[in-house]
């Protein structure tokens, strides 16, 4: 059982998703050790915000975490397609998985299509999950996937930083088939 935090990024014409997943007996002690990393005058971490050496620290103490994270990315100039389809691919993936909660980052022009997105794919599975849109201040573990999603799409020495983390990345565009849970993440 798991429960999953997701956000999104835009790079160019990339378009990402990132889903970082939590067992329910280890959340508490992720939530606390995520709200220890914001610093004072801080509401929470935001990695677009944050200088690289904090950067660099920030993703050294999530990997010492165990965090654990997917992403789907697709090139596509329509954010409103690209999210659908990476959305889809992501609910799909987490369904198959087995996690029981997804909290989305909430973003107030697109819930209402994430919802549509959602209902879609779930209507066709017999224990769907529970879902919900939060603000990033809502749910410290957003904070992960943000960072997991501004590395990924940085790119470089960025992404090598987060790579320990994923289990799976999926090339919508490449290969859409790829988009099933062939990697599980580690349990601890």
């Amino acid at each position: 059982m798991w429960h999953g935090f997701l956000d999104e990024s835009r790079r160019g014409t990339t378009y990402l998703v990132v889903a970082v997943v939590v067992r329910p007996r280890e959340l508490d002690g992720v939530r606390s050790a995520l709200r220890r990393l914001v610093r004072a005058g801080q509401r929470r971490v935001h990695f677009k915000k944050e200088s690289d050496s904090r950067r660099r620290e920030l993703v050294a103490r999530m990997r010492r975490m165990g965090l654990r994270a997917a992403v789907w990315t697709v090139r596509d100039s329509d954010d409103i397609r690209a999210r659908r389809l990476c959305l889809s691919a992501a609910a799909t993936w987490l369904q198959e998985l087995g996690v029981t909660r997804l909290a989305v980052e909430s973003c107030a022009h697109q819930d209402l299509r994430d919802r549509q997105t959602l209902a879609a794919v779930l209507e066709k599975v017999d224990d769907p999950f529970v879902y919900e849109h939060l603000r990033p201040a809502e749910d410290p573990v957003l904070w992960a996937s943000d960072a997991v999603a501004w590395c990924f799409g940085a790119g470089g020495d960025w992404r090598q930083r987060v790579q320990p983390m994923l289990d799976a990345v999926v090339r919508l565009d490449q290969d859409p088939e790829n988009a099933k849970p062939g990697n599980r993440p580690s349990g601890r």
